[in-house]
């Protein structure tokens, strides 16, 4: 099989970045946490399809599994999401917005914050030497409260290729869709005005789409994509405000994984399915929509285990509404997200 195009410098460019920073960093040591909010879904689709989106993200919210995938959006897009997590104790939000400029290029910005208010404040017992002293003193209740907060800012870059594969039988070329993309992201945590830290990052991600049924000689086959993400390229570092400046490593991870888009012309509608490896381990997720509109969804739990999620959407006149149910042992989560496409 020959390519009869050559790949472009800008996805060449890219690959050595990854390649290079790799390199560097799989000798050094990591301190897991500090960032571990990002793992959590920030759609109510990507929980439907178990966080298995890294070659399927394919709108404005794909700087979170694939920021190559922000490549394939067509027009402005916005995105919204809101949850109440572990029965209320903690809030998790998400707000983006992409266009695409110059022909092939899209630019997203984003937000996401997870958030405890209120955590109250009780007085020290420090000085009251005998038991019943600091039971009487700790009785008094809480003296006030303060918030902790984890914020990650994201900026995004994705450029979409279009490639043409000379097959070399019967004189057929393969159209592919090749986006890639690149997201720089700024991390703040912060418990109230006594401990704050924060940290700059960088995550890189490529996808290929293409007709299988173009392939195989098949027009009833569908399409199926690929996905390899790369984040914390070179590793991304947390800086706390103590006075060591003590602080946390995260060391890159490598996320993959492959979708395939099955149209069911009969019943006027697709089926959908996705797998994807991440650090986080193997998940899978299957969509159905019918019509375009109403879509049902169910994957495997990432973060509660041995648990499956569910979601439903619904699409009218360039907006889709999302709503998600995760089940956790602290609580089911409830996740509602909005998405317009202009």
């Amino acid at each position: 099989m020959t390519c009869i195009v050559t790949p472009p410098r800008w996805t060449l460019c890219l690959v050595a970045l990854v390649s290079v920073a790799f390199s560097f960093s799989r000798a050094e040591a990591s301190t897991p946490g500090a960032d571990a909010f990002l793992l959590l879904p920030v759609t109510a689709r990507e929980i439907g399809l178990g966080q298995a989106t890294v070659a399927l993200v394919n709108d404005v919210t794909a700087f979170h599994w694939n920021p190559g995938g922000l490549g394939m959006i067509k027009s402005f897009e916005a995105a919204a999401s809101y949850s109440r997590l572990y029965q209320g104790l903690a809030s998790h939000q998400m707000v983006a917005a992409g266009i695409p400029f110059r022909s092939t290029l899209r630019l997203g910005i984003s937000w996401v914050r997870l958030g405890v208010d209120n955590i109250p404040i009780y007085p020290s017992l420090e000085g009251y030497g005998t038991p019943n002293e600091r039971s009487v003193h700790a009785q008094q209740g809480a003296i006030g409260s303060f918030a902790y907060a984890e914020n990650a800012f994201f900026l995004t870059l994705a450029r979409y290729h279009s490639l043409q594969i000379d097959l070399g039988w019967q004189y057929l070329t393969l159209p592919m869709e090749l986006p890639v993309g690149i997201t720089l992201k700024y991390l703040t945590i912060s418990a109230g005005d006594t401990l704050s830290g924060s940290g700059i990052g960088v995550d890189a991600g490529v996808q290929s789409r293409f007709s299988l049924g173009r392939v195989l000689d098949n027009r009833l086959l569908g399409t199926i994509s690929f996905g390899v993400t790369l984040a914390d390229i070179g590793r991304t570092r947390i800086t706390w405000d103590t006075p060591s400046k003590h602080a946390d490593d995260q060391s890159m991870k490598l996320h993959y994984g492959a979708a395939y888009e099955q149209p069911l012309p009969f019943v006027k509608s697709a089926a959908i399915l996705a797998v994807a490896k991440t650090k986080y381990g193997l998940t899978w997720g299957v969509e159905y929509t019918f019509m375009e509109q109403v879509s049902l969804r169910m994957g495997k739990d990432m973060i509660a285990e041995n648990s499956l999620s569910f979601g439903a959407g619904f699409s009218w006149r360039g907006v889709r509404l999302d709503y998600a149910l995760q089940r956790h042992e602290l609580g089911a989560t409830h996740r509602v997200s909005v998405l317009y496409a202009y």
